[in-house]
């Protein structure tokens, strides 16, 4: 397991987009009309992830850590918060969960298409 990138959910994808490209951070992915894939002033891979969606703006920003099997993850921890249980997405296979100190921990098995931007 690694820390892939932080995920920062918002309300206004234009607006959050135009914020963080005014300090030099760069889109690398637009997978669709709610979320964009950004690197860091400078770089070529992953740092930030911005996302239009109502659970993940309740879970907070926090990082995503990248997985070969989210699903078995999950099943092996099946006693925790979970909030999104494992799903498929744009981004490939993912589940959240909130710690008891009501901090998110995010969980990915990239696909294909994010995997070249890792």
């Amino acid at each position: 397991m690694r820390l892939g990138f932080e995920k920062h959910p918002v309300t206004n994808l234009k607006q959050a987009l135009t914020g963080f490209e005014r300090s030099g951070f760069g889109v690398l992915w637009s997978p669709d009309r709610e979320s964009a894939l950004l690197s860091a002033p400078g770089g070529t891979r992953a740092a930030v992830h911005l996302e239009v969606h109502d659970v993940e703006l309740e879970l907070g920003a926090g990082g995503v850590y990248l997985l070969e099997d989210v699903d078995a993850f999950f099943r092996a921890h099946a006693e925790r918060d979970w909030v999104v249980e494992p799903c498929d997405t744009v981004l490939g296979r993912y589940a959240a969960l909130r710690t008891k100190a009501s901090l998110p921990q995010r969980f990915l098995r990239p696909g294909p298409e994010l995997a070249g931007h890792l």
